[in-house]
């Protein structure tokens, strides 16, 4: 009898919480909000909703969709929509096992990059039909397409060593090899390469700078082959 009045109330109960969850506001997610966001004003439900704050002292608006279906895969599926210095179109699944992550487009101001490390100066760059994936562990999976740049001062600090120069147009070019996230900075001209970008299964950060890159700085002159690595930094994400 008491089995039997389990197997009665569960189904109403999955639909109570199913019924919640449709139409719980939006600001139920506040506490999931990355630090670097400020929130402000809420919008929608839990399904389909925005939020309005500020992003790197700029104003910035994230709106998403989730797709629910997604739990009887043990995973978190969203359509992200985000409006700030940095605007772009993505889709984020987070399952059991890794994170997958597909932009549909994707626009990066000129200018100050803070969240590329103090004093970076960057110039603009877009790209669409870039897709990535990680293993919580921390191996990639995967890593397709491209962004590419007009060109414009660029300026990086790399533990305590200041690159700054005028980059020409230019694309990074994303693999993956082995467990590691590779960008490779080619210039458009000639598709020479220039630096290559490193994000590894083991959770760090390497760039290796070509003789060629620092050729575009003002005063440097060199005998080297261009395409010698002429500096190497690694450090932790």
């Amino acid at each position: 009898m008491v089995l039997k009045r389990v197997g009665l109330a569960l189904p109403i109960f999955l639909v109570f919480l199913l019924s919640l969850l449709l139409h719980a506001p939006a600001r139920v997610l506040s506490v999931f909000m990355p630090a670097t966001l400020q929130a402000g004003a809420w919008g929608g439900s839990l399904i389909n909703g925005q939020v309005q704050g500020v992003l790197g002292q700029q104003p910035a608006q994230l709106g998403w969709d989730w797709h629910p279906a997604s739990l009887l895969r043990l995973a978190l599926d969203l359509d992200l929509e985000l409006q700030s210095p940095v605007n772009g179109s993505l889709r984020l699944e987070r399952g059991p096992l890794s994170l997958t992550l597909d932009i549909a487009s994707l626009r990066i101001p000129a200018g100050a990059a803070p969240w590329l490390g103090a004093g970076t100066v960057i110039p603009a760059w877009q790209g669409s039909g870039l897709a990535f994936a990680r293993r919580h562990s921390g191996a990639w999976q995967r890593g397709e397409g491209s962004l590419t740049t007009p060109g414009g001062p660029l300026r990086l600090d790399l533990q305590g060593q200041v690159q700054q120069l005028v980059l020409p147009p230019a694309r990074i070019i994303w693999r993956v090899k082995g467990d590691d996230l590779v960008g490779e900075l080619r210039q458009i001209d000639g598709n020479a390469p220039l630096a290559t970008l490193t994000l590894t299964g083991d959770h760090r950060i390497q760039w290796q700078v070509r003789d060629r890159m620092l050729r575009l700085k003002s005063g440097y002159v060199s005998q080297n082959d261009p395409d010698l690595v002429v500096l190497t930094v690694a450090e932790p994400l």
